[in-house]
């Protein structure tokens, strides 16, 4: 009889069985170990209460685990608790016994859960179970040039060898926006940048957590101008793709009702992509505002990710694009993983 349970609750499995069990699970991106403490210790808003984590024993062998991990969510400047869903997975010897549809139930009863990056299969257990498709996470990119793509075969057809991403220089300045290296030094007045729009909390705990773990491992930029509003700002890094290194916009924040803020952003990327020559950008969106903005710009999208949740979500389901909720990369694990699924969180 399977036992479920959350971590708080019990006391014979521990982190460390939570880590060797990823690494069974998802063993490309073997180590799991930093990660882990990383996403679940340190991050600022864990409580000492691990009670966002689940499991599931089966004769006295784990054999299942979903793994939440807080990210709480901001609306007209009210915190709202959310969890985003990392790590769901059941023993393939446990499979077809209705154990991940008991589980899912489980967790979506006791948090405001969301989640992004689902396999079909999963993601009708989840809306079966009470999960409300909220929005898409639309994942873009752009070559530099028609040059780029002949350049990016003969690169990789002769294997020559790459830049290390470690290597690169970004400038201090790009127009109206300054680098930061500290959280202190952000500018960060309110809690939303957007009124009636649910997005994930971006504070100096935030940033100093997820940005600033290590240094020039990513680079924000926010914009000098000050007033009683937050200013845009974006977080880039070089990345490795398809062969060759890009430019990945990690994370970004505007004013949707001055979308030349918007374009400012991706007036800004562009130099620096080209300062630093590097074959393309990469850049997500969940807002239809953005979407378009990044179309008109002669972005291809490639990826069109459903965004599930039990938070209640006051406006209706739709596939149409709208501007009620703004997540990115930087949200769930899509960071952290390679375009191939390896990990990559930590690489200096």
């Amino acid at each position: 009889m399977p036992y479920f349970f959350r971590f708080s609750e019990q006391s014979k499995y521990t982190l460390s069985d939570i880590s060797r069990f990823n690494d069974l699970c998802y063993p490309i991106r073997i180590p799991h170990r930093d990660y882990d403490i990383y996403r679940f210790e340190k991050n600022p808003f864990a409580a000492e209460k691990k009670d966002y984590l689940y499991g599931v024993e089966e004769d006295g062998k784990y054999i299942a685990q979903m793994l939440t991990m807080p990210a709480p969510l901001s609306l007209n400047e009210n915190d709202v608790p959310a969890y985003w869903g990392q790590d769901y997975f059941v023993l393939d010897e446990f499979r077809g016994k209705g154990i991940g549809k008991e589980l899912a139930n489980y967790y979506l009863k006791n948090d405001y859960y969301i989640a992004v990056g689902f396999a079909p299969k999963s993601a009708v257990i989840h809306q079966k179970m009470g999960a409300r498709k909220i929005a898409y996470l639309n994942l873009y990119r752009k070559w530099a040039s028609p040059f780029s793509k002949i350049k990016f075969l003969f690169q990789r057809g002769l294997k020559i060898k790459l830049k290390r991403i470690s290597e690169y220089r970004f400038p201090e300045i790009v127009n109206d926006f300054e680098r930061i290296k500290s959280a202190d030094k952000l500018y960060l007045p309110k809690l939303n940048w957007n009124k009636d729009v649910l997005e994930s909390i971006r504070n100096k705990a935030y940033f100093e957590w997820r940005f600033l773990y290590r240094p020039d491992q990513y680079f924000i930029y926010q914009s000098k101008e000050r007033n009683d509003e937050n200013p845009a700002y974006f977080v880039c890094k070089a990345y490795f793709y398809k062969g060759v290194n890009w430019l990945k916009v990690v994370d970004y924040r505007f004013d949707n009702s001055n979308p030349a803020e918007f374009e400012d952003i991706l007036n800004s990327i562009e130099i620096i992509r080209k300062k630093l020559k590097l074959y393309g950008i990469l850049i997500s969106s969940s807002q239809k505002i953005s979407n378009q903005i990044i179309r008109n710009n002669g972005f291809e999208r490639y990826k069109h990710e459903i965004v599930l949740t039990t938070y209640p979500f006051e406006h209706p389901e739709t596939d149409e694009e709208h501007n009620y909720f703004m997540i990115s990369f930087a949200d769930s694990d899509l960071d952290m993983h390679s375009n191939l699924g390896k990990f990559n969180f930590g690489k200096p």
